[in-house]
């Protein structure tokens, strides 16, 4: 710009410097340090979950060898008993105390069976051992009919029955009698839609007769203290 005397005026504009952005060395630190316990935290959650982990695996292993243990015993128990009891039953016709079943029930597998000599129709022999909280028998393999020939000579009662003649014999259960272990002696006339067993045979006979029989519930666990 030139004045009145003819010289020439610069205007000199300073530039102020553009301002960077340094980090201190304390910042940079800190920075380094948070993502370190940053890790560290994750690293930590992660062998919580881990170990939870592997704990809920050990305790359910510790359960479940548990119960294989207890059944063991168990199982050892009822054959130690079922051994005791037959003993006890030929030596004085009594049943052993590690029995679980109640007086005049015999302890055989893992039922109790009941062997009563009253003359009841099949009905009447049902109602009796429902009374009991039991079902007439049910002979539904070949251990339990070997075991029934040798407990008793005499005709009784089993839960087995029809309909009518037209029907299909089945147990109370309503599971049907195996054709492989036996058979019924005879078929049956009309009307004889009840089954009593004698001599290792079932046979068919009027409902309305009188027999003695026999009853079935489940047994509970052995005694173990009356084996020690």
């Amino acid at each position: 710009m030139q004045d009145e005397d003819g010289y020439i005026t610069l205007n000199i504009k300073t530039r102020k410097p553009a301002l960077t952005s340094v980090d201190s060395p304390s910042s940079s630190l800190w920075r380094v340090m948070a993502l370190i316990l940053l890790v560290l935290c994750i690293g930590l959650v992660g062998g919580l979950v881990a170990l939870g982990i592997m704990s809920l695996t050990q305790q359910n292993y510790l359960q479940v060898e548990n119960e294989n243990l207890s059944g063991s015993l168990q199982q050892l128990a009822k054959q130690l008993c079922q051994n005791l009891v037959k003993q006890s039953e030929q030596k004085n016709g009594f049943s052993h105390k590690c029995s679980p079943c109640d007086t005049n029930w015999r302890y055989h597998g893992d039922s109790c069976y009941g062997f009563f000599r009253h003359n009841l129709t099949w009905e009447e022999s049902k109602q009796y051992c429902t009374d009991r909280n039991a079902t007439l028998l049910k002979i539904a393999n070949q251990n339990i009919l070997e075991y029934i020939k040798s407990r008793t000579a005499l005709i009784r009662w089993v839960g087995l029955s029809r309909q009518n003649s037209n029907e299909v014999w089945m147990w109370e259960d309503g599971s049907v009698p195996s054709k492989n272990m036996f058979e019924l002696s005879e078929n049956g006339r009309e009307n004889m839609n009840c089954a009593y067993f004698h001599n290792g045979k079932i046979h068919p006979t009027l409902c309305q007769n009188k027999h003695f029989l026999m009853c079935e519930r489940k047994a509970g666990m052995a005694k173990i203290d009356e084996l020690l």
